[in-house]
């Protein structure tokens, strides 16, 4: 590859790099070291960074030499040395070598480094420096260079060249001329004499020699050829190239092949890019390229161009001009005979290899042109099954050349007027012909087909056309479609919702891949991803873009010349800009596999930074940081993008988009683990994830003591928030029961004083009826039942006061109620009546005990009054879980029908204790009893009825209190 062909960026003061440099030298971890007269610069392809140099005794640095483990020694323009460990740097005295400047560092293979200086030589030796001579077998006195050449370490004086037995740490003398040559890099056979112009050189991977001379400016570059002693091609390249400064004071290479130039004006790169430019001619029109390409059937392109006369270019071979033929040219074709069309300035020119045919253009095509009479702009042209041309003319129309006369839409009414963008042939020899306005038109055979916006043709102008076989793309200012089989066009959208505007070239390869050239650039899209994109309409392809850093120099002419993009037939894609002819070969794309090596350089805060190798404990209160993190990708580092995330933040990875720095804010207090990794303009990631792990500490408010602290002041606050409530409660209600107890005393002494006294006079008198001589025995009768009955209810009454009045307190004892209800039901009646406790006695909620106790009343009297029974017992049954009251007798027996009809009849009380037994979560079972009499069950949970243990503490306390209340 030529110089010329290669890509150059220059870096200048005004993107912080250095002139005058000395020295480069690459570190393993891939970061640039420029050792400079004012000081010491660390490269990433992006930022020049000087912040090692304040760390160093002597800003004039004159060598440098980087260690495999990523150390890096530099040496002093004025004595002394440096090693550069981790960031630290320790300091080696001139006293402690031979004096003068350090020019060159080598290190054997058994380990052993070297150093030389302007005044002497010295090896490292157990931790300290020995010099060299004539022990050593080194005779000099003014050492020139030190370096390793193809695994050996050569030494240069004055006019002696010395090479070093590593196993003996010998030097001994060779010929100065051979070893120069071999320190150069010149192939074998080459002579050199003393006086060469060499003084700064590098050999790059093709074997070409790059180096300076010294009665030239700028870089002078020769290659050989093998068996010769001259050079083959001799290149140069200074400031009228965009080179930074007038000479080149150094050469290296690094590690992706990149060819880096320091001169006294700044840094200059030279990489191979994907695209190769093609090296037109130097009287071709280079500044305004202009051309128009056609492919043949033997691997090569035709170039034609309004300026200068035609070109073949086959492989990587020297282009061919063709002198009288096509100049002027702005389309072209190569027919199926292999001949070439191109329109002259004056006719349309056909070449067949040997011979020029002159072809008179189409009627009304010639202008005027300074006197000159020549044919306007020719936008396409393409030859037929039946070998006719069909040729577009700017501002005329289309015309077809059959039997030596032009025939204006080739005779074809259903042909569109005016001239076509593009015309083309396929392999079956159609002609396909495409216009502004969404439309396209295809000949077969005088046969005419039209595709517009019916068909789904929505491109707009269409500028560029691609027909092969059953694949057929159309491009043009609004987006790219697909000819499906069904003769309608679909749209293609790429991710990101690209529609890919303003195409004008495209190419589908055999392999299946779609390659466009647009304003932007040109795209790939991937052979598979076209396949899922025909099976799915509604899937968006991914593609590469490729731009200018990548060989391709300006952008596509939409309209002419063209086509603007080919493929020949050994695979190369073929792109034409207005400034540049470039080629790719799809199967054989130059990738950068090197992966880049992610470095994380500070961690800031605020006002305060830290350099991540020791990141302290972060101050309380630190709400945002800035994370600056770098990969020294050299080749294109301008696309090389980041993906980094913090573990207790990012729930996944975030893309920077090439920012190399994450910003966070709203932090708190923790320990925190960021990770970052890098992919090179090639998807190549990191090998390894550059980590950095840091903690923010909280303050004193932040800290977990202080909020356990918090806490247990809040719980305590809300406890005796909650003890407050819980007495002011326990207040009302014990208010609530004094007053309830009250309204039931009032209730008995009424009904006592009132109703029962009432009827009991009543009562007297129906009993001094009942003995009244005027009464016939059948009135004594009524008048009896009538007093039995009175009675009945008067005990009835009783019965209900008693129930309030043994209501009264909710502090009484279970058995105590119970005694005191068979007391009260065993008044009139000769029934025993008998209480059984099972299990360990538990306080009761009082208001849920008033409830099972009015069951329990309930049962009693209906056993005493209506069961007929000789004993009635009640069991208590206490077990963990449950409460059980068995209410039991030997009477008559109940079931569920007479249950039944005494509702019928207005007798409620069985429903009432079913209805309680539900409100207290309990069940309510009435069976008989064996081997006769009525069993009544009720089974309560303890969580329903049981008393709390605050209650139970403060029941005795309640109780003094109601008594005095009461005694008021």
């Amino acid at each position: 590859m030529l110089l010329s062909q290669l890509q150059h960026h220059a870096y200048l003061s005004r993107d912080g790099a250095p002139s005058n440099a000395t020295w480069i030298a690459q570190a393993p971890d891939g970061f640039l070291w420029i050792g400079t007269q004012n000081g010491l610069y660390r490269f990433d392809g992006v930022h020049f960074d000087n912040s090692v140099t304040r760390l160093l005794p002597s800003t004039n640095i004159f060598s440098l030499y980087a260690e495999p483990n990523g150390d890096l020694w530099i040496g002093y323009t004025f004595g002394g040395m440096s090693l550069l460990h981790d960031g630290k740097v320790s300091n080696v005295p001139s006293a402690a070598l031979p004096g003068g400047s350090v020019i060159g560092f080598a290190r054997t293979r058994r380990g052993t480094l070297w150093i030389a200086t302007t005044r002497g030589i010295a090896w490292q030796k157990e931790g300290h420096w020995e010099t060299a001579g004539t022990a050593q077998g080194y005779l000099g006195h003014g050492p020139q260079a030190l370096a390793e050449v193809n695994g050996k370490i050569y030494l240069f004086d004055i006019a002696t060249a010395y090479v070093l037995d590593e196993h003996s740490n010998q030097w001994r003398p060779i010929d100065y001329l051979r070893a120069t040559g071999d320190l150069i890099g010149l192939p074998a056979g080459v002579d050199l004499k003393k006086s060469n112009p060499y003084w700064a050189s590098l050999r790059d991977p093709s074997g070409a020699i790059w180096y300076t001379r010294e009665d030239q400016e700028g870089i002078t570059r020769e290659h050989w050829t093998d068996g010769n002693s001259s050079p083959s091609s001799e290149e140069h390249f200074d400031r009228r190239d965009g080179l930074s400064g007038q000479f080149a004071l150094f050469y290296f290479m690094d590690r992706e092949s990149n060819i880096w130039v320091a001169t006294e004006g700044g840094i200059d790169r030279f990489s191979v890019g994907k695209f190769t430019p093609v090296h037109l001619p130097s009287n071709f029109p280079n500044e305004v390229t202009n051309v128009t390409i056609a492919a043949d059937a033997r691997g090569g392109i035709w170039v034609g161009s309004p300026r200068e006369y035609g070109l073949y270019i086959k492989g990587d071979q020297s282009p061919i001009r063709i002198p009288g033929f096509g100049l002027g040219a702005d389309c072209s074709t190569v027919d199926s005979h292999g001949f070439v069309w191109m329109p002259g300035r004056n006719d349309v020119e056909m070449y067949d290899g040997l011979h020029i045919a002159h072809v008179p253009p189409p009627p009304g095509t010639l202008i005027d042109e300074r006197g000159e009479q020549v044919i306007q702009a020719c936008q396409g042209i393409a030859v037929d099954a039946a070998g006719d041309t069909w040729i577009s003319i700017v501002k005329v129309g289309v015309f077809r050349l059959a039997n030596g006369t032009w025939t204006l839409n080739g005779g074809l009414k259903a042909l569109p007027e005016g001239p076509a963008i593009r015309v083309i042939n396929d392999e079956s020899g159609r002609i396909w012909l495409t216009y502004p306005g969404n439309r396209i038109a295809v000949v077969d055979h005088d046969h005419v087909t039209l595709y517009n916006s019916s068909n789904g043709l929505s491109v707009g102008n269409v500028f560029g056309l691609y027909a092969h076989g059953t694949h057929v793309w159309a491009t043009g200012d609004d987006g790219v479609a697909y000819l499906s089989p069904s003769g309608v066009f679909k749209n293609l959208i790429g991710k990101g919702d690209n529609t890919f505007r303003g195409v004008s070239g495209v190419v589908q390869t055999q392999a299946g891949e779609l390659w466009l050239n647009g304003p932007d650039g040109v795209y790939r899209i991937g052979a598979s991803e076209i396949a899922t994109w025909l099976k799915r309409p509604d899937f968006t392809p991914s593609y590469e873009l490729f731009t200018q850093a990548d060989g391709i120099n300006g952008a596509p002419l939409p309209i002419r010349p063209g086509p603007t993009m080919i493929e020949s037939t050994d695979g190369r894609i073929w792109v034409a800009t207005k400034q540049n002819l470039s080629w790719i070969d799809p199967a054989h794309i130059r990738r950068n596999t090197v992966a880049p090596d992610v470095t994380i350089n500070t961690l800031a805060s605020a006002d305060s930074s830290w350099p991540a190798s020791s990141v302290p404990s972060l101050p309380p209160g630190t709400r945002s940081i800035h994370i600056a993190y770098t990969a020294p990708a050299l080749s294109m580092p301008e696309r090389v993008h980041f993906r980094y995330r913090l573990k207790e933040v990012d729930e996944n990875w975030q893309d920077d988009g090439g920012r190399r720095e994450a910003f966070y804010t709203n932090m708190q207090p923790g320990s925190y683990h960021f990770e970052v990794i890098a992919l090179n303009e090639d998807g190549v990631v990191s090998g390894r994830t550059a980590t950095l792990n840091f903690t923010i500490t909280p303050a004193f408010y932040q800290a977990t003591w202080f909020k356990a602290l918090v806490a247990c002041v809040v719980g305590v606050a809300l406890w005796l928030v909650y003890m407050l409530r819980l007495r002011f409660v326990e207040r009302r209600y014990r208010l609530l029961r004094i007053e309830r107890h009250s309204e039931r005393e009032r209730i008995a002494r009424n009904l006592h004083d009132t109703l029962l006294q009432g009827m009991q006079g009543i009562l007297l008198q129906i009993e001094m009826l009942s003995k009244s001589r005027d009464l016939s025995d059948t009135q004594r009768q009524r008048i009896t039942r009538i007093e039995e009955k009175m009675r009945e209810s008067l005990v009835e009454g009783r019965d209900a006061i008693s129930a309030l009045r043994q209501a009264d307190s909710d502090h009484a004892d279970l058995m105590e109620k119970l005694k005191a209800i068979g007391a009260d039901a065993a008044v009139h009646s000769d029934t025993r009546l008998s209480i059984l406790v099972d299990g360990e006695p538990r306080p009761l909620c009082t208001m849920h005990c008033e409830e099972m106790i009015a069951i329990v009343r309930e049962s009693v009297i209906n056993a005493f009054k209506h069961a007929q029974a000789e004993w009635v017992v009640v069991s208590v049954n206490y077990t963990d879980d449950t409460l059980t009251v068995d209410v039991t007798d030997n009477g008559i027996g109940v079931t569920e029908q007479k249950i039944h009809d005494k509702q019928k009849e207005g007798h409620w009380g069985i429903a009432g204790m079913r209805e309680r037994a539900i409100k207290l979560g309990g069940q309510l079972t009435i069976r008989g009893a064996s081997p006769r009499g009525t069993k009544v069950e009720l089974v309560l949970p303890w969580q329903a009825i049981q008393a709390s243990r605050a209650f139970i503490r403060r029941r005795r306390h309640f109780a003094d209190y109601e008594d005095a209340l009461r005694d008021r």
